[in-house]
């Protein structure tokens, strides 16, 4: 019978194919898209899904440094999303005003 560490490096190292495999599947999206919104929300979640995987490669490698570059990289994240979000808000706000002009 395997001891419980080997059950817990299988499930962990299943759960990053997984995360990897998903993420694939979100930059599908992100690229394929019909929507600008699509490919905001498909960028947020390939952003929030690699945080995890990054959190559970720092668990299979047992190096804590790793949950630090995960802290890091949220919050760059987050204000990338910021950015893009008051880029997009700005530009729809100066499409409304040339509407009203003409």
């Amino acid at each position: 019978m395997p001891e419980a560490n080997e059950i817990q490096n299988y499930l962990l190292i299943g759960s990053a194919i997984f995360l990897s495999v998903s993420i694939f599947f979100c930059l599908l999206r992100a690229t394929l898209g019909p929507r600008f919104s699509d490919r905001i929300i498909a960028a947020n979640i390939i952003g929030t899904k690699i945080i995890v995987l990054i959190a559970v490669l720092s668990f299979i490698v047992g190096e804590s440094y790793l949950a630090d570059i995960c802290l890091i990289y949220a919050i760059i994240s987050f204000l990338s999303m910021v950015v893009l979000a008051r880029s997009v808000i700005e530009k729809k706000e100066e499409d409304e005003k040339t509407w009203y002009e003409l």
